[in-house]
């Protein structure tokens, strides 16, 4: 091989580079075959929305903010600028209705997959409730890289407080004996750190706002899902025939009383 020759490979690398790794990347996923054509006629939240005839479509495989809390509205205005008198593609998995009586589904406006746009803008974490699965692992990597982004409800706090340990499968049933669960949280930093207002929450709808504590530099202290007398190391969640952390995967996520990103434990269960 002459120079000549050796020069123009070296400036088409980065193009061949480039067409490869193109290649490598899977394919964004398409609306399925089965399903069917409907109108959404309001808006009643980030991952909800009522159709023209009146039902109640709950998104699968996410979760927004709840009204109120913080990114509720924005996750609410993003979920209005996709589906908003829009003909969506409603796309169903195993369970077809939840215990509210709202269908599930995966909603599609065009080609645009909304129930992933909103985890990928940062609206949304992801939430997988068996057996309502097909685009889990999806979800689960697009939250990630939104997190590492710190777009949206992503947005980091600069507070030393960390998950260090998070224990989902405690003895017996979980329901039964909610002290089994706990979570481990500590102060790095090197100042004291009032949590007064911090909240941790896990995929779902459950949420501890923890009190008046302080933890010390290098301090440690864990919250039990269960019932228990508060101390300086140890908070109870006061939950009482429920898990708060599902063995089959979940997140626990922490955030400032303003609602800025502080830290996660993100486990695909067993």
């Amino acid at each position: 091989m002459n120079i000549r020759q050796s020069i123009r490979l070296l400036l088409l690398l980065p193009l061949i580079l480039a067409v490869s790794l193109t290649a490598c990347e899977p394919a964004p996923p398409t609306p399925s075959a089965e399903g069917e054509r409907a109108t959404v006629a309001e808006v009643v939240d980030g991952d909800t929305v009522e159709l023209a005839d009146g039902r109640r479509v709950r998104y699968i495989g996410v979760n927004t903010p709840e009204t109120g809390r913080p990114y509720a509205q924005e996750a609410h205005r993003f979920n209005e600028s996709l589906t908003l008198g829009q003909t969506v593609w409603l796309e169903r998995d195993e369970m077809e209705s939840d215990v509210y009586g709202r269908l599930l589904a995966y909603v599609w406006v065009g080609e645009t997959f909304v129930n992933l746009e909103l985890v990928r803008q940062g609206y949304a974490n992801a939430f997988y409730v068996p057996p309502n699965g097909r685009y889990a692992a999806l979800f689960a990597q697009t939250e990630e890289e939104a997190r590492a982004a710190g777009l949206g409800m992503w947005a980091p706090a600069d507070v030393p407080l960390r998950i260090t340990a998070l224990h989902y499968d405690g003895p017996g049933s979980d329901r039964v004996d909610p002290n089994g669960e706990w979570v481990e949280l500590t102060n790095e930093g090197d100042e004291p750190l009032n949590l007064r207002g911090y909240t941790l929450k896990n995929a779902g709808l459950l949420l501890y706002t923890f009190g008046d504590i302080t933890l010390p530099p290098g301090g440690t202290l864990r919250l039990y899902s269960g019932r228990g007398k508060d101390s300086a190391t140890e908070l109870y969640w006061g939950l009482a025939g429920e898990e708060a952390w599902h063995n089959t995967g979940d997140g626990a996520y922490l955030r400032t009383p303003d609602g800025l990103f502080v830290d996660c434990y993100v486990y695909s269960g067993d």
